[in-house]
């Protein structure tokens, strides 16, 4: 059953409707689409990566069909200092970093090359997960569901994501360092955060830009590492291989 777009008069566009009015003006991937307000009106968010590699934000008007608003943000890895060539992206026990101190969140094209990555190990794996990326503030960024990936998914696979962008350290850790607080894992529950492992945060510049969480693929390889895990560093390393 398709998403619509609902104002107070009742149902107007679908998200799928604004979606392809956006992706007609401007071809590329969807990272995301949600209900928003501009100038008083009800619009559809709609963030496009084209095949530039730039991310095309569009407001499009869920009564008219009318695109109100469309700007193109410029890839923050062609930052004019030069450091993102140099910078390293990895999880806490990763190596330190090199170069100026910059302060951003998460690029959205970064975002799509983890989660995508992430998802195709798991694939590769057997699994059929959900992987979240958030960004600095824990606000998601992307969302990837595998076909025949658990509903529930969704939601584990994001405070997975969030925990690790909060706390600023891989959920793994935590679950490992708290092992004798039962409790933890409760409180954690009530303030929509979660022990479980499978959540990393991702670092530029020793700075935490985001985090990735990927839920739907229980158990451990041989070494006792978990799975999740396993497929979130896939999704690290091709952030890395975009810097190289």
């Amino acid at each position: 059953m398709p998403a619509f777009a609902q104002s107070g008069e009742g149902t107007n566009l679908t998200i799928d409707e604004a979606v392809a009015i956006a992706l007609k003006a401007q071809p590329g991937t969807v990272a995301e689409a949600e209900l928003d307000q501009f100038d008083g009106r009800s619009v559809v968010d709609i963030e496009i990566v084209n095949e530039a590699g730039e991310e095309v934000e569009f407001k499009v008007d869920i009564e008219t069909g009318e695109i109100l608003d469309q700007w193109t943000d410029d890839d923050p890895s062609d930052d004019p200092t030069g450091a993102a060539e140099e910078a390293e992206v990895t999880h806490k026990a990763g190596t330190a970093h090199t170069g100026p101190h910059l302060e951003w969140s998460i690029p959205l094209s970064w975002a799509l090359s983890a989660a995508t990555a992430a998802e195709e190990k798991c694939t590769e794996l057997g699994f059929a997960v959900t992987v979240t990326v958030v960004d600095q503030r824990a606000q998601p960024r992307v969302t990837l569901m595998k076909e025949g990936a658990f509903p529930h998914t969704i939601e584990t696979s994001s405070r997975k994501a969030i925990t690790a962008a909060s706390r600023r350290e891989a959920t793994s850790v935590i679950e490992a360092e708290n092992v004798h607080e039962p409790t933890l894992g409760a409180v954690f529950n009530q303030i929509g955060l979660i022990t479980l492992s499978g959540g990393i945060p991702i670092l530029y510049e020793d700075e935490v830009i985001g985090g990735i969480g990927i839920a739907g693929s229980p158990g451990e390889d041989e070494t006792g590492k978990e799975y999740d895990d396993i497929c979130g560093e896939a999704g690290i390393a091709a952030i890395s291989e975009l810097l190289d």
